[in-house]
């Protein structure tokens, strides 16, 4: 009965050591293959970056296109899915800005009349290129891009919006000073292109703020829309000539040279 006992341990020992050869653990099972971090990692390549890292890289390169002056420069960010990205563009922009395939992507200012306006751009396999704002791929319940402005944009839709009353006034004082204007600061002569309007002695800033405090507004909930030749103009019809209206009775302008505009805070 021993040499049965002692046999039915080593029987069981056998089974015991051969399931623990055939029933490998779940670490065994995964050896070889990727880990859950290294699977996500994978996909996450395949989709459009956060809205906050896209940000953060504008913001970064807007950085250094002001402190060096430069108005365009290469974007070199390995691990952002351009592509992804602006194909989550609204229809039919997204297809219009891919085109052909990405070569390279740009920050670079945009082709409108106010200067210091950047935006991204693609450059095409064909040299070609367009630009799109990123925010636009993120209109979503996640992201809060089109339920408020950025205040610098607003800033531009409503310096546009009252653009042409600027050249109204450049263009008065030039009759009356016989084709020449002077400037109110140095009472030199200033030829058209040399010659600036601005906005004294209230600032264009006080003007705005003054306008949304009387009606009761945030200026980051202005709507903004598009626009080929400013960058941004005001969505709101209504508040657009309330805006022209406001700035026509209470703007007071005064004519400077280019150089002396360059040491004004305001404008």
């Amino acid at each position: 009965s021993s040499g049965l006992r002692s046999g039915s341990c080593n029987l069981f020992g056998l089974v015991r050591s051969s399931a623990s050869c055939s029933m490998p653990s779940a670490l065994k099972a995964r050896a070889g293959r990727p880990s859950y971090a290294e699977m996500k990692a994978d996909l996450d390549r395949l989709r459009k970056p956060p809205a906050a890292k896209v940000e953060a890289i504008f913001d970064k390169y807007y950085q250094f296109c002001i402190e060096t002056g430069k108005t365009e420069i290469e974007v070199r960010e390995p691990d952002i899915n351009w592509k992804a990205l602006i194909l989550s563009l609204p229809r039919p922009e997204c297809s219009e800005v891919l085109g052909c395939g990405i070569r390279r992507i740009l920050l670079k200012e945009a082709d409108c009349i106010h200067q210091g306006i950047f935006k991204f751009h693609v450059e095409r396999r064909d040299i070609t290129q367009a630009r799109f704002d990123f925010r636009d791929a993120y209109d979503d319940p996640y992201h809060g891009y089109k339920d408020k402005s950025f205040k610098d944009d607003v800033e531009t839709a409503m310096r546009a919006a009252v653009l042409h009353q600027l050249v109204q006034f450049k263009e008065m004082m030039s009759k009356d000073h016989q084709m020449e204007l002077v400037s109110d600061i140095s009472g030199v002569s200033l030829p058209w292109e040399r010659a600036v309007v601005q906005h004294y002695p209230v600032t264009f800033h006080l003007l705005v703020n003054s306008f949304c405090n009387e009606n009761q507004l945030l200026v980051e909930n202005i709507k903004l829309d598009y626009c080929d030749n400013h960058g941004y103009r005001i969505k709101d019809q209504e508040l657009l000539d309330k805006w022209r209206g406001f700035h026509r009775s209470q703007a007071h302008y005064r004519i400077i040279s280019t150089d002396e505009a360059m040491e004004q805070e305001h404008l």
